[in-house]
């Protein structure tokens, strides 16, 4: 049993699009029906800056109402990012969801996502019931156990930057182009995965199996 800490969107890191009062006491339902010791708290700095104990961060925050516009990065974050860092030098993540675009005041957030959420450019279409299929070549990934598919609904995450070095996992393929939603971040020890946009979403039994064995991949 692992213990998980759910960062979840408050002040600066909410905005009226994402439930964040739904999604994060869902992933840790899920994380706890796979067994694990799970707790939520708010997006302060303490949240991220004072990780002892913690085997794995999820961060389902979002980047505030500015999403253009970079944060002011206050003294109070700044410290609390660099002790992240030193943190995730020997421990593993998850960002959920808007995670891509939480910490956009600290520029190595996006490196260790291995992604970057692009404004006016990254996006989804309509919320629907959606269908996600392994990535070709991925079929065997230990993250995609005992998953052919994950069917939710929920936004599909689309037109993210992949960085160079990633292991894309996951995909949709909307309007004939296929959209990575799941990968493992050039570290190994990071993974981004694009779903989670409401409560409803984890109502799907594939989803919350995905995010289990999310975790499992990398408390390997």
């Amino acid at each position: 049993m692992a213990r998980i800490r759910v960062v979840s969107g408050t002040g600066r890191h909410t905005d009226p699009w994402h439930p964040f009062g739904e999604t994060s006491p869902g992933i840790a339902r899920a994380l706890a029906e796979a067994g694990h010791d799970t707790e939520v708290v708010d997006a302060e700095p303490a949240a991220i800056g004072d990780l002892d104990g913690v085997d794995l961060l999820v961060v389902n925050a979002g980047g505030g109402l500015a999403a253009r516009d970079p944060l002011p990065c206050e003294p109070e974050w700044t410290d609390a990012y660099g002790r992240l860092d030193d943190w995730l030098a020997g421990h593993p993540m998850i960002a959920v969801h808007t995670g891509i675009n939480a910490f956009r005041d600290w520029p190595r957030w996006f490196e260790l996502c291995g992604g970057t959420w692009v404004p006016g450019v990254s996006g989804h279409p309509e919320r629907s019931q959606a269908v996600f299929e392994p990535v070709p070549g991925a079929e065997g990934h230990p993250i995609l156990a005992g998953l052919d598919r994950v069917i939710a609904y929920d936004e599909r995450y689309w037109r993210i930057e992949l960085h160079d070095g990633i292991t894309p996992v996951l995909m949709h393929e909307t309007l004939d182009v296929h959209h990575p939603v799941v990968w493992v971040a050039p570290s190994g020890g990071v993974v981004y995965d694009a779903l989670g946009h409401m409560g409803r979403t984890y109502e799907s039994a594939e989803r919350r199996r995905l995010l289990a064995n999310e975790a499992a991949f990398l408390l390997r």
